[in-house]
């Protein structure tokens, strides 16, 4: 009984190991291939990118805005308009009756 539980930990072990030891070699052909891939990369050009990235980002930030204000300002317009309205319905039956006093 013993015996089987010593294999079957040795068994588990080294495929234990055998994961780990793949991950391992795994990451490592990552980090080749992306050190590879950035080698030749020209810093400056990136830099000027990222910079270009930054200055969208704001211009889009800014037109966002102006759309969130514009729809801030036709809410108020509607707000204003459904309050005319009611304030006239509510006149209107006011200005029948003492049309009808007359």
């Amino acid at each position: 009984m013993d015996f089987d539980l010593l294999t079957y930990g040795f068994i588990a072990l080294s495929i234990g190991f055998f994961l780990a030891f793949s991950a391992s070699v795994y990451a490592l052909a990552r980090i080749a291939k992306f050190e590879r891939s950035v080698r030749d990369l020209d810093w400056d050009s990136l830099a000027d990118l990222v910079i270009d990235v930054q200055k969208l980002r704001k211009n889009a930030q800014k037109y966002q805005a102006n759309v969130n204000a514009a729809q801030k300002l036709t809410q108020k317009e509607k707000l204003a308009l459904a309050i005319e309205q009611a304030q006239y319905q509510q006149a209107a039956p006011v200005n029948n009756i003492i049309g009808m006093e007359r």
